[in-house]
């Protein structure tokens, strides 16, 4: 059996093992390891089928000559599907709390960092100066996911397809009933996908390109405003950018000195305005260290869920948070929220998190030790929303991240009428699966890598465009508890450009930038 034989069987075997746990975990039921087997099996012959066949696919060779004219074609169906969703969903769809939180901070002038100013003042403060309503909010949105669609439409006609294969993708993603509802989404969870995303094509480019993309300063401009709206839309996209950096910086040793200079002045940028400045205006962020404890505390919420035997200085240090009634209340498999923003434990959660941090890591060490497969089996069901290939209602319906706002209007009710009615369609369709699972789309992008590794194997370069949507979906996994789809819907959106890369790697794909 020669090398590549065996290192299709080793990633066969791996996706296999992976989409089988994704398939048969519950997070409410035991393991059946029948189930695990019988789907490991399966999944294991069918991959190894189709899985030479996918590899070996040749995209079809763009022959047509790329017409600006085009972006207006592509324009219009980007506006007419934006404009469906403005129409259904008007004035905005919202989260419960953060985003009349952010309102009332708006009306105000009182800001926090809570949620991060930067999205508060450009998102929400600039467009209501124009029109005081979620409305023009939703518009200044639209305007940018509509732009970088747009730009989605010329990388996909520059380097890969011709006109009807780019129209046939572009209606993948945005005919996707939860684009629909995301792009009306007014928090910061849509623009820092939507930038994820924008970042993720910028990468892939730079690779195609073998860097030299960036020769030119306005793609050197769109980088560093890509990079900064992902540092600051989100308080942890400062991790992702970092990592894009330090890897381009290695790969790429011929700009190591601009990527180099502009990581530091991003770090440099951002530390001065969350410290001096924020700090001038009273604007410095609490609780970050109740948020970083959160998958922690679901563990050892269900550990202490279990009726483990707790020593009794164990038992104060838990009791002195809440008592075990709130405790068994509160518990949820996969989330913590309804416990940490529990309204009569909330105020001491914040505090108690600052002041025991010592007591909790101790405690979170030795029941860890203590009982690892109770330990394992919270995480996996804490980050099951993420990987699990699960339909929408296994946990909550993903209508319950938003508050959807009512409207008199004739119009709006007719039109979401038929956004309900074409959303019941895809539900009872195989197309469930893909549309309204995040775990499916990681397991496409962990698929693209798989399918990376067997053509590139050590050029690492090419791993460079999976950095962003997988950190990510790393820092979510490691520090925020929640069902809700939005921490991570740039799986969904990234997940197909970064199929057609994986797939595209074989061919002769346009390397320069000289005919832009």
């Amino acid at each position: 059996m020669n090398k590549n034989k065996i290192l299709k069987e080793i990633l066969i075997t791996l996706l296999s093992i992976y989409f089988s746990i994704a398939i048969c975990f519950s997070v409410t039921e035991s393991i059946s390891y029948f189930s695990l087997i019988v789907v490991f099996i399966i999944s294991f012959i069918i991959l190894n089928i189709i899985f030479p066949k996918i590899v070996n696919l040749k995209l079809p060779t763009n022959k047509e000559k790329f017409n600006k004219k085009e972006l207006i074609v592509y324009g219009l169906i980007i506006f007419v599907v934006l404009l469906f969703a403005f129409i259904a969903f008007y004035p905005a769809v919202l989260k419960a709390a953060d985003t009349p939180s952010q309102w009332k901070e708006v009306q105000s002038g009182i800001y926090s960092n809570w949620h991060p100013f930067i999205h508060t003042f450009i998102f929400m403060k600039l467009p209501s100066l124009i029109y005081n309503s979620y409305a023009s909010c939703a518009i200044f949105e639209l305007i940018i996911v509509g732009a970088i669609l747009l730009y989605f439409c010329y990388f996909l006609r520059k380097y890969f397809f011709n006109k009807k294969g780019t129209i046939i993708t572009l209606l993948l993603v945005i005919l996707n009933p939860t684009f629909i509802k995301m792009a009306m989404y007014i928090g910061k969870d849509g623009p820092f996908s939507y930038l994820l995303f924008l970042g993720t094509l910028l990468l892939i480019e730079i690779v195609l390109t073998k860097g030299e993309w960036i020769n030119k300063n306005s793609h050197k401009i769109l980088l560093i405003i890509t990079s900064l709206g992902i540092m600051l839309v989100r308080h942890n996209g400062i991790a992702n950018v970092f990592l894009m950096f330090v890897l381009l910086i290695i790969f790429f040793k011929e700009k190591r000195l601009f990527y180099t200079v502009t990581i530091i002045g991003l770090i440099l940028f951002r530390f001065i305005l969350y410290g001096p400045v924020y700090n001038s205006l009273n604007m410095s962020k609490d609780g970050g260290i109740s948020e970083l404890i959160g998958v922690p505390m679901n563990q050892i919420a269900y550990v202490y869920h279990q009726n483990v035997l707790l020593s009794k200085e164990d038992q104060k240090l838990l009791d002195d948070l809440a008592p075990k009634e709130k405790w068994e209340e509160k518990y949820r498999p996969a989330n913590f929220n309804p416990f940490k923003f529990d309204k009569e434990v909330k105020k001491r959660y914040f505090i108690w998190g600052r002041e025991n941090s010592k007591e909790i890591v101790n405690f979170y060490i030795k029941y860890g030790l203590k009982y690892p497969n109770m330990y394992i089996r919270s995480y996996m069901n804490v980050t099951s929303p993420i990987w699990k290939i699960r339909n929408q209602v296994d946990f909550k319906s993903p209508d319950t991240t938003f508050t959807i706002l009512d409207s008199k209007s004739a119009a709006v009710k007719y039109t979401r009428g038929w956004y309900e009615r074409y959303t019941e369609i895809v539900s009872a369709s195989p197309l469930n699966y893909i549309f309204f699972s995040v775990g499916t789309s990681l397991f496409i992008i962990v698929f693209s890598i798989a399918i990376t590794i067997f053509k590139k194997r050590k050029e690492w370069t090419s791993y460079l465009p999976f950095v962003l949507v997988l950190s990510n979906t790393l820092v979510i996994m490691l520090l925020i508890t929640g069902e809700e789809y939005r921490f991570v819907y740039s799986q969904i959106i990234c997940a197909v450009p970064l199929l057609i890369y994986a797939l595209s790697l074989n061919n002769k794909v346009k390397r320069s930038d000289k005919n832009d």
